[in-house]
Protein backbone atom coordinates (compact mmCIF):
# COMPACT_ATOMS: atom_id res chain seq x y z
CA UNK A 1 0.00 0.00 0.00
CA UNK A 2 1.21 3.28 -0.85
CA UNK A 3 0.56 7.04 -1.93
CA UNK A 4 1.43 7.67 -5.70
CA UNK A 5 3.22 10.70 -5.39
CA UNK A 6 3.69 11.13 -9.34
CA UNK A 7 0.43 11.27 -9.27
CA UNK A 8 -0.04 14.71 -7.12
CA UNK A 9 -2.33 17.33 -9.19
CA UNK A 10 -2.99 20.44 -7.70
CA UNK A 11 -6.77 21.88 -7.70
CA UNK A 12 -6.62 25.71 -9.12
CA UNK A 13 -8.91 28.14 -8.59
CA UNK A 14 -12.24 27.95 -9.69
CA UNK A 15 -14.77 31.04 -9.45
CA UNK A 16 -14.47 33.16 -6.10
CA UNK A 17 -12.44 30.70 -4.39
CA UNK A 18 -9.00 29.79 -3.83
CA UNK A 19 -8.20 25.78 -4.22
CA UNK A 20 -4.57 26.04 -5.07
CA UNK A 21 -3.60 24.76 -1.78
CA UNK A 22 -5.38 21.53 -2.52
CA UNK A 23 -3.80 18.33 -4.09
CA UNK A 24 -5.42 15.41 -5.92
CA UNK A 25 -3.24 11.95 -5.22
CA UNK A 26 -3.50 8.42 -5.70
CA UNK A 27 -3.19 6.01 -2.90
CA UNK A 28 -3.22 1.99 -3.44
CA UNK A 29 -4.79 -0.18 -0.90
CA UNK A 30 -3.49 -3.30 -2.60
CA UNK A 31 -6.77 -3.69 -4.06
CA UNK A 32 -7.66 -0.68 -5.59
CA UNK A 33 -6.58 2.96 -6.15
CA UNK A 34 -7.86 5.52 -4.76
CA UNK A 35 -8.25 8.88 -5.94
CA UNK A 36 -7.97 11.41 -3.09
CA UNK A 37 -8.09 15.26 -2.70
CA UNK A 38 -5.80 16.93 0.61
CA UNK A 39 -5.84 20.60 1.56
CA UNK A 40 -3.25 22.05 3.73
CA UNK A 41 -2.80 20.61 7.58
CA UNK A 42 -4.26 23.70 9.12
CA UNK A 43 -5.91 21.58 11.79
CA UNK A 44 -7.41 17.94 12.79
CA UNK A 45 -8.57 16.07 10.11
CA UNK A 46 -11.60 15.88 8.58
CA UNK A 47 -12.75 13.11 5.61
CA UNK A 48 -15.74 13.94 3.48
CA UNK A 49 -16.77 10.74 1.26
CA UNK A 50 -19.92 11.53 -1.46
CA UNK A 51 -22.93 9.72 -2.72
CA UNK A 52 -23.69 7.43 -4.91
CA UNK A 53 -22.35 8.44 -8.57
CA UNK A 54 -20.94 11.70 -7.22
CA UNK A 55 -17.27 12.02 -6.84
CA UNK A 56 -14.71 14.23 -4.58
CA UNK A 57 -15.52 17.61 -5.70
CA UNK A 58 -19.37 17.25 -4.87
CA UNK A 59 -18.11 19.11 -1.33
CA UNK A 60 -15.98 21.89 -3.28
CA UNK A 61 -18.70 24.30 -2.04
CA UNK A 62 -18.09 23.30 2.04
CA UNK A 63 -14.21 22.85 1.38
CA UNK A 64 -13.11 27.01 1.32
CA UNK A 65 -15.72 27.59 4.88
CA UNK A 66 -13.77 24.29 6.27
CA UNK A 67 -10.22 23.95 5.18
CA UNK A 68 -8.86 27.30 7.06
CA UNK A 69 -9.16 25.23 10.79
CA UNK A 70 -9.16 21.51 9.29
CA UNK A 71 -6.98 19.29 7.26
CA UNK A 72 -9.53 17.94 4.60
CA UNK A 73 -9.05 14.68 2.97
CA UNK A 74 -12.11 13.95 0.19
CA UNK A 75 -11.65 10.38 -1.10
CA UNK A 76 -13.03 9.16 -4.47
CA UNK A 77 -15.58 6.32 -3.42
CA UNK A 78 -13.90 3.11 -5.53
CA UNK A 79 -15.86 2.96 -9.27
CA UNK A 80 -16.23 6.97 -8.88
CA UNK A 81 -14.26 9.62 -10.03
CA UNK A 82 -10.60 8.80 -10.77
CA UNK A 83 -10.52 5.92 -8.38
CA UNK A 84 -10.14 1.86 -9.49
CA UNK A 85 -13.47 0.19 -11.02
CA UNK A 86 -14.37 -3.39 -9.60
CA UNK A 87 -16.61 -5.78 -11.11
CA UNK A 88 -19.08 -6.65 -8.86
CA UNK A 89 -17.12 -5.06 -6.19
CA UNK A 90 -19.39 -2.37 -3.96
CA UNK A 91 -20.61 -3.35 -1.06
CA UNK A 92 -20.83 -1.02 1.90
CA UNK A 93 -18.43 -3.15 3.41
CA UNK A 94 -16.05 -3.00 0.86
CA UNK A 95 -15.95 0.68 0.23
CA UNK A 96 -15.89 1.21 3.79
CA UNK A 97 -12.50 -1.16 4.03
CA UNK A 98 -10.83 1.41 1.63
CA UNK A 99 -11.33 4.18 3.50
CA UNK A 100 -10.41 2.20 6.68
CA UNK A 101 -6.92 1.48 4.95
CA UNK A 102 -7.00 5.13 3.45
CA UNK A 103 -6.92 6.62 7.28
CA UNK A 104 -4.84 3.73 8.46
CA UNK A 105 -1.86 4.37 6.42
CA UNK A 106 -2.32 8.14 5.07
CA UNK A 107 -4.10 10.08 7.76
CA UNK A 108 -2.74 7.83 10.60
CA UNK A 109 -4.70 9.55 13.68
CA UNK A 110 -8.57 10.00 14.57
CA UNK A 111 -11.01 11.74 11.83
CA UNK A 112 -14.12 13.34 11.92
CA UNK A 113 -15.72 11.42 9.30
CA UNK A 114 -18.56 13.45 7.32
CA UNK A 115 -20.39 11.44 4.50
CA UNK A 116 -23.28 12.51 2.43
CA UNK A 117 -25.95 9.65 0.86
CA UNK A 118 -23.74 6.34 0.58
CA UNK A 119 -21.17 8.33 1.94
CA UNK A 120 -22.70 8.34 5.47
CA UNK A 121 -23.58 4.53 4.97
CA UNK A 122 -19.93 3.66 4.69
CA UNK A 123 -19.19 6.46 7.26
CA UNK A 124 -21.90 4.46 9.79
CA UNK A 125 -20.23 1.14 9.06
CA UNK A 126 -16.80 2.62 9.74
CA UNK A 127 -17.69 4.25 12.87
CA UNK A 128 -19.07 0.86 13.98
CA UNK A 129 -16.58 -1.49 13.42
CA UNK A 130 -13.32 0.44 13.75
CA UNK A 131 -14.05 3.47 16.56
CA UNK A 132 -10.65 3.57 16.83
CA UNK A 133 -10.00 5.26 13.84
CA UNK A 134 -13.33 7.75 14.39
CA UNK A 135 -13.34 10.74 16.61
CA UNK A 136 -16.58 12.20 15.49
CA UNK A 137 -19.24 11.36 12.77
CA UNK A 138 -21.50 13.42 10.58
CA UNK A 139 -23.99 11.89 8.90
CA UNK A 140 -25.59 13.54 5.74
CA UNK A 141 -29.15 12.72 4.92
CA UNK A 142 -28.23 9.04 4.55
CA UNK A 143 -30.45 5.79 5.15
CA UNK A 144 -30.36 4.23 7.67
CA UNK A 145 -33.47 1.73 7.38
CA UNK A 146 -34.30 0.39 4.14
CA UNK A 147 -37.79 1.26 3.83
CA UNK A 148 -37.04 5.22 2.88
CA UNK A 149 -34.93 4.11 -0.43
CA UNK A 150 -37.15 1.44 -1.61
CA UNK A 151 -40.47 4.16 -1.42
CA UNK A 152 -38.56 7.10 -2.23
CA UNK A 153 -37.57 8.24 -5.99
CA UNK A 154 -34.38 7.15 -6.17
CA UNK A 155 -34.46 3.62 -7.34
CA UNK A 156 -36.42 5.76 -10.39
CA UNK A 157 -33.71 7.99 -10.67
CA UNK A 158 -31.01 5.26 -10.13
CA UNK A 159 -31.86 3.40 -12.89
CA UNK A 160 -32.60 6.12 -15.21
CA UNK A 161 -28.70 7.11 -14.39
CA UNK A 162 -27.39 3.38 -15.00
CA UNK A 163 -28.79 3.72 -18.29
CA UNK A 164 -27.23 6.76 -19.01
CA UNK A 165 -24.04 5.77 -17.77
CA UNK A 166 -23.82 2.53 -20.08
CA UNK A 167 -25.23 4.54 -22.96
CA UNK A 168 -22.25 6.78 -22.54
CA UNK A 169 -21.90 9.50 -25.22
CA UNK A 170 -20.39 13.30 -24.20
CA UNK A 171 -21.19 14.93 -21.55
CA UNK A 172 -23.47 17.27 -23.43
CA UNK A 173 -25.42 14.42 -24.37
CA UNK A 174 -25.31 12.97 -20.26
CA UNK A 175 -26.71 16.23 -19.43
CA UNK A 176 -29.36 16.04 -22.15
CA UNK A 177 -30.24 12.21 -20.91
CA UNK A 178 -30.10 13.63 -17.36
CA UNK A 179 -32.67 16.57 -17.94
CA UNK A 180 -34.94 14.10 -19.44
CA UNK A 181 -35.39 11.45 -16.76
CA UNK A 182 -38.75 11.64 -14.80
CA UNK A 183 -39.36 11.30 -11.17
CA UNK A 184 -42.41 10.93 -8.84
CA UNK A 185 -41.55 13.82 -6.55
CA UNK A 186 -43.56 13.87 -3.64
CA UNK A 187 -46.97 16.13 -3.58
CA UNK A 188 -47.64 15.50 -6.95
CA UNK A 189 -49.16 13.24 -9.09
CA UNK A 190 -47.37 13.41 -12.46
CA UNK A 191 -43.91 12.52 -13.07
CA UNK A 192 -41.46 15.82 -13.65
CA UNK A 193 -38.57 15.71 -15.77
CA UNK A 194 -35.07 16.53 -13.85
CA UNK A 195 -34.85 19.15 -16.06
CA UNK A 196 -37.85 20.68 -15.04
CA UNK A 197 -36.88 20.59 -10.91
CA UNK A 198 -35.21 24.00 -9.54
CA UNK A 199 -31.83 23.94 -9.22
CA UNK A 200 -31.00 22.03 -12.06
CA UNK A 201 -30.33 24.50 -14.76
CA UNK A 202 -28.06 23.42 -17.73
CA UNK A 203 -24.81 24.52 -15.79
CA UNK A 204 -25.58 22.04 -12.77
CA UNK A 205 -26.43 19.71 -15.22
CA UNK A 206 -23.05 19.68 -17.02
CA UNK A 207 -21.29 19.98 -13.57
CA UNK A 208 -23.81 16.32 -12.79
CA UNK A 209 -22.91 14.82 -16.13
CA UNK A 210 -19.04 14.83 -15.74
CA UNK A 211 -19.58 13.51 -12.41
CA UNK A 212 -21.39 10.38 -14.58
CA UNK A 213 -18.71 10.30 -17.01
CA UNK A 214 -16.20 8.43 -14.84
CA UNK A 215 -19.01 6.22 -13.01
CA UNK A 216 -19.35 2.55 -13.11
CA UNK A 217 -22.11 1.31 -14.22
CA UNK A 218 -22.02 -1.45 -11.80
CA UNK A 219 -22.85 0.77 -8.82
CA UNK A 220 -26.52 1.41 -9.90
CA UNK A 221 -27.02 -1.75 -10.75
CA UNK A 222 -25.71 -3.12 -7.58
CA UNK A 223 -27.75 -0.69 -5.51
CA UNK A 224 -30.81 -1.31 -7.57
CA UNK A 225 -30.65 -4.94 -7.14
CA UNK A 226 -30.05 -4.56 -3.44
CA UNK A 227 -26.72 -6.19 -3.18
CA UNK A 228 -24.57 -3.44 -2.19
CA UNK A 229 -26.43 -3.43 1.33
CA UNK A 230 -27.02 -6.91 1.64
CA UNK A 231 -25.33 -6.59 4.84
CA UNK A 232 -26.73 -3.23 5.96
CA UNK A 233 -28.56 -3.32 9.12
CA UNK A 234 -28.85 0.16 10.54
CA UNK A 235 -29.91 -0.46 14.05
CA UNK A 236 -27.28 -2.64 14.63
CA UNK A 237 -24.72 -0.38 13.19
CA UNK A 238 -26.12 2.60 15.47
CA UNK A 239 -25.80 0.40 18.68
CA UNK A 240 -22.27 0.35 18.05
CA UNK A 241 -21.63 3.85 17.59
CA UNK A 242 -19.98 5.51 20.47
CA UNK A 243 -18.19 8.94 18.98
CA UNK A 244 -20.22 12.24 19.37
CA UNK A 245 -22.80 12.16 15.67
CA UNK A 246 -24.54 14.67 13.94
CA UNK A 247 -27.39 13.96 11.92
CA UNK A 248 -28.29 16.27 9.24
CA UNK A 249 -31.58 15.63 7.77
CA UNK A 250 -33.61 16.95 4.57
CA UNK A 251 -36.89 17.63 4.66
CA UNK A 252 -38.48 13.95 3.58
CA UNK A 253 -41.40 16.04 1.63
CA UNK A 254 -38.66 17.24 -0.54
CA UNK A 255 -36.87 14.05 -0.96
CA UNK A 256 -34.98 13.40 1.77
CA UNK A 257 -33.91 10.03 2.77
CA UNK A 258 -33.73 10.14 6.42
CA UNK A 259 -36.80 9.65 8.09
CA UNK A 260 -38.09 11.06 11.51
CA UNK A 261 -38.31 7.35 12.22
CA UNK A 262 -34.33 7.02 11.93
CA UNK A 263 -33.75 10.13 13.34
CA UNK A 264 -35.45 9.27 16.80
CA UNK A 265 -34.04 5.78 16.98
CA UNK A 266 -30.70 7.32 16.46
CA UNK A 267 -30.71 10.00 18.68
CA UNK A 268 -32.11 7.06 21.58
CA UNK A 269 -29.05 4.65 20.24
CA UNK A 270 -26.06 7.21 20.06
CA UNK A 271 -25.32 8.44 23.37
CA UNK A 272 -23.88 11.99 22.22
CA UNK A 273 -25.56 12.41 19.41
CA UNK A 274 -27.23 16.05 18.06
CA UNK A 275 -29.81 16.44 14.97
CA UNK A 276 -29.99 19.35 12.83
CA UNK A 277 -33.30 19.21 10.27
CA UNK A 278 -33.11 21.30 7.18
CA UNK A 279 -36.77 21.68 6.33
CA UNK A 280 -36.46 24.00 3.33
CA UNK A 281 -33.22 22.02 1.29
CA UNK A 282 -34.15 18.00 -0.26
CA UNK A 283 -31.46 15.30 -0.41
CA UNK A 284 -29.07 16.94 -2.12
CA UNK A 285 -28.15 19.40 0.78
CA UNK A 286 -25.16 21.53 0.70
CA UNK A 287 -25.13 21.09 -3.10
CA UNK A 288 -28.39 22.58 -3.16
CA UNK A 289 -27.57 25.01 -0.68
CA UNK A 290 -24.35 25.60 1.06
CA UNK A 291 -24.47 27.92 3.57
CA UNK A 292 -26.85 26.43 5.87
CA UNK A 293 -25.26 23.14 5.77
CA UNK A 294 -21.55 24.46 6.26
CA UNK A 295 -23.46 26.47 9.82
CA UNK A 296 -24.33 23.55 10.77
CA UNK A 297 -21.42 21.50 10.20
CA UNK A 298 -19.08 24.17 11.67
CA UNK A 299 -21.05 24.68 15.11
CA UNK A 300 -20.51 21.14 15.70
CA UNK A 301 -16.85 21.08 14.87
CA UNK A 302 -16.17 23.83 16.55
CA UNK A 303 -17.91 21.93 19.56
CA UNK A 304 -15.26 19.18 19.34
CA UNK A 305 -12.50 21.32 19.86
CA UNK A 306 -10.69 21.66 23.33
CA UNK A 307 -11.79 24.89 25.35
CA UNK A 308 -9.07 28.09 25.12
CA UNK A 309 -7.60 28.83 28.09
CA UNK A 310 -8.01 31.30 29.53
CA UNK A 311 -5.81 32.85 32.04
CA UNK A 312 -6.73 35.37 35.07
CA UNK A 313 -4.65 38.53 35.94
CA UNK A 314 -4.83 39.93 39.77
CA UNK A 315 -4.57 43.35 40.81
Amino acid sequence: MGVDAGSCEVIPSIGNHDYSGTREQLFDTGQVKLNYAETPDNGPPLVLVHGLGRRWQVFLPLIPGLAPRWHIYAPDLRGHGKSTHMVRGYRISQYADDIVRLLTAVVTEPVILFGHSLGGMVSMWIAAHHPNLIRALILGDNVISGDSFEHSMYPTLFAGLRDLVTKGGSTEDIARGLARIQLKVPGLEELVPIGDLPGNDEAHLLWWARCLESVDPDIFAMTLEGSSFEEWDGEKLLRQIRCPTLLLQANPELGGLMSDTDVERALELISNASHVRFPTLGHALYIQQAEPVLRAVTDFLESLRPPTSQKTSTS
